[in-house]
């Protein structure tokens, strides 16, 4: 992304003693300033921030990729990568297991089983409106692509709940904070997962979980526990070991911010080298360090959180501009009625999972509407978006030539469903509340 932003640049020019383009700082540092000015203005208007902030970079011209270097694999793989362990870190330390007691059952259910539920009916959704599209969609892509789209977001919720006024009782917030975070975990390994079972044939060895994975399906099952065991062992040793460190060596909260830093490149690299599960073993580090005992009473989670804050602001907004920027406006027009009826569908499909998942009496129907209305994608999707572009030349069905328009159609698709999603959701809930509010006066 950071070469995507220069302005002014003539091709080939660089910044005096570097390898930089010209105007490289400014055009990074008036980016992210527009960005938080959109994301001002958009908690004004009572709309979730990261819509803001997508549009922001839908609105940067495409010509800027012919007056700077390209963006190259190697790069991209890096911001992305980065970008989502930063994520699930924070993801893991926002994961207050005491906060969700005699709910935790409903929550895993909302992150496993609903969530299947809701990418099988917007899967299927997806393959019957895949003719609309020029040229269609091959199976593997739908499948692939709708994975991308199974992960709730985070940063997006607590923008949704700020907005809609803590209209929201603090039981349901903690249900959809955890479920947020584990469904980003399940996303992570059934978009993996699906990538190898729709791998046509082997390909470049990667770091992620769907380039470790063969072509059949015994085989990818046993690479499946070996990466969830591998996170699974490498996140709660370096979770088990951390407050032990914090209370050794953190003195300030300066200092803690550098530790918990640390410690998220830790768990990734451990269970990278342990068999891949780097990704699981940042979310579980970040649970643990959430979920432990410190000797020093103001180093608690709270402040962990509350450090690690700026770095999950600075990620959610890499992701968002860097999709934005990646996609091609023309893409936009082709896709766009598939776009808005794939994004009619996902909020349905949650609350078909969300109503068989979460029963009565444990929750009452106005519950269940408040949690299925609340299940906004963002930053995660549009960050496995980016992988499904490097998956796309290995899957069964898709030949070499079609690589390049399918990627831009499905990267156009996901950012249109994402952005409807983050639109449309918000204002729905606010109607929602105001007629449960009505219905509670009256009785």
């Amino acid at each position: 992304m950071l070469l995507l932003l220069t302005t002014g640049a003539e091709a080939g020019a660089r910044l005096a003693g570097t390898l930089l383009p010209r105007g490289f700082f400014l055009g990074l540092g008036l980016t992210y300033l527009a960005a938080l000015a959109v994301d001002r203005l958009a908690a004004r208007w009572r709309v979730p921030g990261a819509a803001a902030v997508l549009l922001l970079g839908l609105a940067i011209p495409n010509d800027l990729l012919t007056h700077s270097q390209p963006l190259g694999p190697t790069l991209l793989e890096t911001l992305h990568r980065v970008s989502l362990a930063l994520l699930l870190f924070y993801a893991g330390l926002r994961t207050d297991l005491r906060r969700i007691r005699g709910i935790k059952a409903a929550g895993l259910g909302l992150g496993t089983l609903s969530l299947l539920i809701t990418v099988l009916i917007t899967g299927l959704a997806l393959y019957w409106l895949a003719p609309a599209l020029p040229g269609g969609l091959p199976p593997a892509a739908v499948w692939l692509g709708v994975w991308c789209l199974a992960a709730t977001d985070s940063g997006a919720l607590e923008d949704l709940l700020e907005a809609l006024r803590h209209s929201v009782s603090g039981r349901l917030r903690h249900l959809l904070e955890f479920e947020a975070a584990l469904s980003t975990v399940m996303a992570l390994l059934g978009f993996g997962f699906a990538a190898a079972v729709l791998q046509g044939q082997p390909h470049g060895e990667h770091q992620a979980l769907h380039a470790a994975l063969s072509s059949r399906l015994p085989q990818q099952l046993g690479a499946l526990a070996l990466h969830v065991l591998a996170g699974l062992s490498a996140g709660v040793a370096v979770g088990a070991l951390a407050p032990r460190l914090i209370d050794r060596l953190v003195r300030s909260d300066q200092q803690l911010l550098l530790v918990a830093v640390a410690l998220a490149f830790v768990a990734h690299g451990f269970g990278q080298w342990l068999g891949g599960g780097g990704l699981l073993a940042v979310f579980l580090a970040g649970v643990c360090l959430s979920n432990g005992d410190y000797h020093i009473n103001r180093f608690e989670s709270q402040a962990l959180g509350r450090v690690m804050q700026p770095f999950n602001t600075a990620a959610e907004l890499t992701v968002l501009l860097l999709l934005g920027l990646m996609v091609k406006p023309e893409a936009l027009l082709t896709v766009l009625p598939v776009g808005l009826g794939l994004a009619l569908v996902l909020p349905l499909a949650r609350v078909v999972g969300v109503w068989l998942v979460l029963r009565p009496p444990a929750f009452a129907r106005s519950d269940r509407l408040i949690v299925a209305g609340c299940g906004l994608r963002a930053a995660v999707p549009l960050a496995l978006a980016v992988s499904l572009t490097e998956e796309l030349p290995h899957l069964r069905g898709i030949a070499a030539t079609a690589v390049e328009p399918l990627a831009s159609q499905l990267l156009a698709l996901i950012c249109v469903v994402v952005l409807l999603d983050l639109v449309l959701q918000p204002l729905a809930m606010r109607q929602l509340l105001a007629a449960i509010s009505a219905r509670r006066r009256l009785a």
